[in-house]
């Protein structure tokens, strides 16, 4: 029944939009209002290090970086805040990254917790804390 309203050019635009979806980040924290961007940069400037990971998204590791500077700026409309971190992850290389505050990982005691969690902003970050192991300590 569905099918017979729906042509080859339809499906084949829903198949790209579907497959995009499937290997897109899903953004849920970028785009933040001038507050949220604050808040985040002035928690994020006390943290040594952070971990960076997309546990949402398939075959994404985790990555310490070492964080080095920490700010935000106005997208081109002039609508909305991102965060921007530089540093350093754990070869040595230079990091600079627009971060998706659900994504972001800090310590609080002994366990890794999503920055958005932390801050009280709404975000699914996919996964529970998790233990910050000794190989994120400095």
């Amino acid at each position: 029944m569905f099918f017979k309203y729906f042509d080859m050019k339809n499906f084949i635009l829903l198949f790209a939009l579907l497959c995009t979806a499937f290997v897109s980040r899903a953004d849920q924290l970028q785009a933040l209002t001038q507050q949220q961007a604050e808040a985040a940069v002035a928690y994020l400037k006390k943290e040594p290090i952070v971990i960076l990971w997309c546990s949402c998204c398939d075959d994404d590791l985790p990555q310490k970086v070492t964080v080095n500077e920490v700010f935000y700026k106005k997208d081109d409309e002039g609508k909305y805040y991102s965060v921007i971190l530089k540093g350093r992850d754990e070869s040595g290389q230079e990091v600079e990254q627009y971060l998706d505050l659900a994504y972001v990982f800090v310590k609080k005691g002994k366990k890794a917790k999503c920055l958005g969690k932390v801050l009280k902003f709404d975000c699914d970050p996919c996964t529970t804390p998790f233990d910050w192991s000794i190989q994120y300590d400095r």
